[in-house]
């Protein structure tokens, strides 16, 4: 994608969203041990029984970001291919329907002007052939468009996705980060530990919610794949696939 182009504009925030999460994954991480060593280091005033206490909110902790990881590695697999799928809508668009489209009028306008007093059985079968071309270039035009809108909606689903997984996981960077300030004390550790796991399990069910939802975009986007096979599949206007034989000589 080269800057100024349309694709840019949604490629440019899912590459953003991509720049949020990496280094929000770092800080959770981090923040995660560091109240790890925190409840270590009062380990022996806490007891066997608030230690116990502490490790299960923690593992709840643990588990959540871990629900919360698994989407990430999955969307960090599929960076490039999102990507190149914005590219190809727009190319279906740039590539195809905008030059196949300007034929749509030179296929019916004369060459020459004297070609509009041509009249008889030659006239009429030229005629045919032109209005044949003249179809079977606006029905591209429909497929290019048709393909395009596809593709883009997959790629949307994609970006809306890996946007609002951002905004999960930097907000869980943020819980943590707190969580570990809070904790540096004995006094205030347990609360800390016990408002983490709260807040953490409520944010990251409502976020799994949230990416469900759009995650079912994307489904039923796949799932209009028969959608594309009709229109591959539709010769109406492209005899056996192909342009008509006026086009092809």
């Amino acid at each position: 994608m080269q800057p100024g182009t349309p694709d840019l504009e949604y490629g440019e925030p899912f590459n953003k969203a991509f720049d949020q999460i990496r280094p929000a994954i770092e800080t959770c991480v981090d923040k995660f041990n560091e109240i790890v060593e925190q409840v270590n280091g009062h380990r022996w005033l806490l007891g066997p029984a608030g230690l116990w206490w502490v490790k299960h909110h923690l593992d709840n902790v643990r588990n959540r970001l871990d629900e919360v990881l698994d989407r990430v590695d999955h969307a960090l697999e599929h960076q490039l291919p999102v990507l190149s799928l914005i590219n190809i809508s727009f190319r279906w668009v740039n590539d195809v329907k905008t030059p196949v489209s300007d034929l749509s009028f030179v296929t019916t306008e004369p060459a020459n002007e004297n070609l509009a007093k041509w009249n008889g059985d030659a006239a009429s079968a030229y005629h045919a052939k032109a209005a044949k071309q003249k179809a079977a270039v606006d029905e591209t035009v429909l497929k290019a468009e048709f393909i395009s809108q596809w593709l883009f909606k997959i790629a949307k689903a994609n970006v809306d996705y890996v946007v609002e997984l951002a905004k999960i996981v930097t907000a869980l960077a943020g819980k943590l980060a707190q969580a570990a300030v809070d904790a540096a004390s004995l006094v205030d550790l347990l609360w800390a530990v016990d408002a983490l796991a709260e807040s953490i399990g409520d944010l990251v069910t409502a976020g799994l919610d949230t990416l469900l939802t759009i995650g079912q975009r994307f489904v039923d986007a796949l799932g209009n794949v028969r959608d594309i096979a009709t229109q591959v599949g539709d010769y109406s206007k492209l005899p056996g696939g192909r342009w008509p034989e006026a086009v092809r000589g």
